[in-house]
This record gives structure tokens, sequence and C-alpha cells, in this order.
């Protein structure tokens, strides 16, 4: 096996002050200097299945809160309409740009769901579907090797309760190899920028699909980030955070091999009262290190923050559904550089061409944050009443 994957690896402080959260009714001319950079070929609501092709960009999130609603979305920026629609009947969490098709992406089930799905955005077909092998289930995330080939899943063994990579072949998804993730309640895996090594966030969370969401182990939890050859699976190392009750989940990866990661604390199983920090960075060669001030925005937070992205520039993006807050750092130097207030915002991802932030709640609301200034571009809110965006957001180019 070691052989065969061998060759598949190759400020503002304060910024903003809180904005009304109905936005504005956009005309034409806002809308095209909005959709800079993508087309806005848009249906009719409603519309599914068959879609028009979305030029250059496109912005594409899990969508839905009941079986009959659950989907995958997507459309050109600053539209006032979905482009597309595929109902899917399972939950979604994260979607992943396809490495080697241009305009296919996969939405993943997210924990305990066992099937991934490949979409065409030109069409809305499901082009492939794939399961776990019995006794498996995803975590909703996935990331591909450096040439395209593998596909890299993060996945729990029920039985054992360890987290476990599997690498798939990129176009049948048949299994390939499986090694283990080196912690419990793996989430999210990235590949470094030497596409030599994949990055895991261990959440260190045991749970069971019998019981739900309730969490196992609290008292012996340990959360890690975990580097493995992306190659033959051999741990590279692994880091574990300072505070025992904080588990990361969700990471994003800098150009230069940064990985800046985001924290959901524990707190009933802390045992004080003690302010946590709920943002950080790895850098290489170097120990983990925190987001730490100010203390009086990471306490708004709730002890959560979900979606993590990183721009161009290097300024590093947290999204706190339970704290209605995107919250800013310099991943360089921890410089706090502001928030921007939205209620129960948890997707965010950085547009191509480093034009900035685009953030999404499950009010339907999507908004765009400069790169530089992070000042909202109000002219270009978006709000889809009924559409729940899910917890993250794929800004990404497409045909």
């Amino acid at each position: 096996m070691e052989r065969s994957l061998r060759k598949h690896s190759s400020q503002r402080t304060g910024l903003m002050a809180e904005r009304s959260l109905q936005g504005p009714v956009l005309d034409r001319r806002q809308l095209l200097t909005c959709a800079i950079g993508g087309a806005l070929h848009v249906l009719a609501p409603g519309t599914s299945a068959r879609a028009q092709p979305v030029k250059r960009e496109v912005w594409v999130s899990a969508h839905g809160e009941a079986r009959d609603s659950y989907g995958l979305a997507w459309m050109g920026p600053g539209s006032s309409r979905v482009a597309g629609n595929t109902l899917t009947r399972f939950r979604g969490h994260a979607v992943v740009k396809h490495a080697k098709k241009r305009d296919s992406v996969l939405y993943l089930s997210r924990r305990p769901g066992t099937e991934g799905i490949e979409v065409d955005l030109r069409t809305g077909e499901v082009v492939r579907r794939f399961q776990c092998l019995p006794g498996r289930h995803l975590f909703g995330h996935a990331c591909f090797s450096a040439d395209g080939d593998v596909l890299f899943t993060t996945e729990n063994d029920v039985r054992t309760g360890l987290g476990k990579i599997v690498a798939r072949e990129s176009s049948s998804y048949s299994i390939l190899d499986e090694w283990p993730s080196y912690g419990i309640g793996p989430h999210e895996i990235r590949l470094l920028p030497d596409g030599k090594n994949l990055v895991v966030a261990n959440g260190g969370i045991l749970t069971h699909p019998e019981s739900g969401r309730k969490r196992l182990n609290l008292d012996s939890m340990r959360s890690s980030l975990s580097y493995v050859d992306a190659a033959n699976g051999t741990l590279v190392g692994e880091f574990f955070p300072a505070e025992p009750k904080a588990s990361i989940r969700h990471i994003d990866v800098t150009q230069s091999g940064s990985v800046v990661f985001a924290i959901q604390m524990q707190r009933d199983a802390a045992g004080h009262d003690n302010t946590v920090p709920l943002a950080g960075v790895h850098r290489p060669g170097e120990s983990l290190s925190y987001f730490s001030d100010p203390k009086r925005v990471i306490d708004k937070l709730n002890d959560y923050t979900g979606s993590v992205a990183v721009s161009d520039n290097g300024i590093a993006g947290f999204a706190s559904p339970r704290g209605n807050l995107v919250v800013f750092w310099r991943e360089s130097d921890g410089r706090f550089l502001g928030y921007h207030k939205l209620r129960d915002v948890c997707g965010i991802a950085v547009r191509p061409f480093g034009r900035g932030f685009v953030i999404s709640n499950s009010f339907g609301e999507l908004r765009e944050l400069d790169a530089e200034t992070l000042q909202e571009r109000r002219d270009c809110r978006v709000s889809l009443p009924g559409r729940r965006w899910d917890n993250h957001l794929l800004v990404t180019r497409a045909a």
C-alpha cells in the first residue's frame, strides 16, 4: 500500500457595530457589482437538479432542517436566487471541491451518517455515491491528495471508538487503505502545502450512533492535531491543547504550512470558569499558540468556534454560532483585528482572487467582508428566507 500511495503524496478592534439583520433589496446594478468575477446564471425559486452552469466562482453549502429538505445548493456571488439545488435526503456537513473534476463537488454526511455523494454543478446530477464499511461512520470532512488521485475521509470505528483515515480512489471511491487518525473523533482533515503530509483535528470526544450526540468520555477526552504521512499513514507528529477539555474540530492551512484551528470548549467537564482561548495556530517547528486577547470578546463566543478560514493575506476568521460573531486575528502575530455580528453564523470561506470573506448562517443570509479592511460590503447582502445554510461554506472556482 505504501508503494501504491507514495505517488499520490507529492483593525480594527470592534470593527463593526451590530447591523440590521434584514438585508436590502438588490437592484440590477448592485447585483452586477457584487458579482464581479462570477456569472449570474440563476433559476426560478424551487428549481432543483437541472441547473445552469455558474462561471468562474460559485458558493456551495449544505442546507435544510429535515429529511425532505436536506440537500446541496449553490449560487453565483451576489445572486438573489440559487443556481442549483440537489435534494439528498440526508444531512450534509462540509462540501469539498473535487480535485480532478472542475465542476464536481463532494457532499459528505455528518456523524453518524455513512454516505457521501459527488454532484455535478453543471447539471445538479448525483454522479456517484459511496458508503462507509459496516460499523463505520463519517465525520463530514475529506480532502484530496496532491495529484487528486486519492480522497481521504475521517471516519469512526464504532466498535472500538477509534478514529480512522480512509484512503479512497477518487473516481470510483473504492477503498485503497485505511490508517489510524491517532485519536478519537477525527473531524476536519487537510493536506499540507508540501503535498506529503495530512493534518487531522481529533476532537477527542467519544460518541456512539446508539446514544446520538451524547459525549461518552468527557473525563478522559484528549484532543489533538495529528500529522500523518499521506503515502503510508505513519504518524509524523502530534500536538495537544493546553486545556484538556478543549476540543479541536476545524482547521485551515496557510500557504506556509501553518495550521489554524478552532476550539469547542467542553465547559461542563472543565471544573473551572476560566476564559479559555478558542482559536490558535500551529506553525511548523513550534508548539501550539493561541489567540488569547481580548478576553471580553472571547467570553462572548460562549466556549465555541466552528468554521475557520484564512485569507491569502494572513487574516484568520473564526465563526461562532453560539456567540453570533465572526472574529478575526492576524495569523502571523496573533493581533486581534475585529469582529462582525451575525446571528447563528457558522459558514465562512475565502473568495478566490483575494476578494475577501463570505459568511453564512442558518437563516439563509450571506454576507461579504473586504479582505483588507474586513468591512462588510452591505450592498452585497443576500437573504434567502427558508434556506437554512448548514455549518460550512465552500467558495470556489467553477467552469
